[in-house]
């Protein structure tokens, strides 16, 4: 009887010697899969602001970046963390994993959050002779390979494939396209100024970012409708590339948290973009509403694995 109860002491303190504080009291973590003040960056530190305006934890809150690989190496630090850390996810997870670029699929983590979605631009330096995307895709047409398109961070990224598509359009197809890959924004702009490239697709509020110091013009988006704060900004579709496309951003978990955790975490970004102040940040960084719980984002990671094959499977 004595050696029972002390195997059932010994059980159950190893037990409590194991077991982990609850989410609440730790300190929470957020990797961004690439470099400071990206599209990953800025949803990082948009939902951090609302969470301590709203005081929705006593606990701080890190933003650490894990650059390289287009986004893997900070994805795959995220699965030796406990479940405190999170990161920012994008397409890109599912794209690296079509293209062979990465192991990681999205079955590895806990899908938690899409918070916001943008837009794809694209922008010409100032002083080019390009006017519109139809005297880009013309050009393109003619001689695809003198005109180079630049992207960022990776190639099979959004960048590439929204532009892709839209040069389909025009009859001009995918493989005969020149895409110059850079690591960061500011790698792509120089690159832009300098002539090493025609044009670029990218997100639109990094385009916008880019074309308020006067350097770039924008000459399209993939809205469906013009932008109130882009009013001169031509949508793809009113010249004449019937194609809408959303850039999506959003957050996910280690692949192996509870029930419980996830749960957390889904009501706590809940709580963040049900606050008005995640109307500010929306409002500020030219974002689209586009928040999706942890079940629906799991769908839309399934439906668009399967959208984004049927895109890299056409010539």
């Amino acid at each position: 009887m004595k050696q029972l109860l002390l195997l059932v002491l010994i059980f159950f303190t190893a037990g409590c010697e194991a077991s982990s504080p609850p989410l609440e009291e730790k300190d929470l973590t957020f990797i961004v899969p690439g470099s400071p003040n990206g599209g990953w960056d800025a949803l990082a530190k948009s939902i951090k602001t609302v969470i301590e305006r709203e005081q929705l934890i006593k606990k701080p809150i890190h933003i650490v970046y894990e650059e390289g690989d287009g986004g893997n190496d900070g994805w795959a630090r995220l699965n030796e963390e406990d479940s405190s850390t999170i990161a920012i996810n994008s397409s890109l997870l599912l794209t690296n994993k079509l293209l062979g670029h990465s192991n990681l699929q999205y079955k590895d983590f806990t899908p938690l959050a899409t918070m916001a979605s943008e837009w794809q631009a694209v922008i010409v330096s100032n002083n080019s002779s390009i006017q519109s995307i139809n005297d880009l895709m013309d050009k393109l047409k003619r001689e695809p390979g003198r005109y180079p398109i630049g992207i960022e961070p990776q190639f099979g990224n959004d960048d590439q494939i929204a532009f892709a598509q839209a040069a389909r359009t025009k009859g001009i197809s995918a493989a005969s396209l020149r895409f110059f890959r850079y690591p960061d924004g500011k790698a792509l702009l120089e690159a832009l100024q300098n002539g090493k490239i025609a044009a670029a697709s990218l997100s639109s509020s990094q385009s916008e970012d880019f074309a308020a110091n006067g350097n770039v013009r924008i000459i399209a988006i993939s809205s469906p409708k013009r932008l109130g704060h882009l009013p001169d900004v031509p949508t793809w579709k009113e010249q004449g590339i019937n194609i809408v496309f959303p850039h999506w951003r959003g957050v996910m978990g280690p692949g192996d948290l509870t029930e419980a955790e996830q749960k957390w975490w889904s009501e706590l970004l809940n709580a963040v973009q049900s606050s008005p102040y995640w109307k500010e940040e929306l409002k500020k960084n030219h974002w689209t509403h586009f928040y999706r719980n942890s079940e629906d984002t799991e769908a839309l990671l399934r439906s668009d694995t399967k959208k984004y094959r049927y895109i890299m499977n056409q010539k």
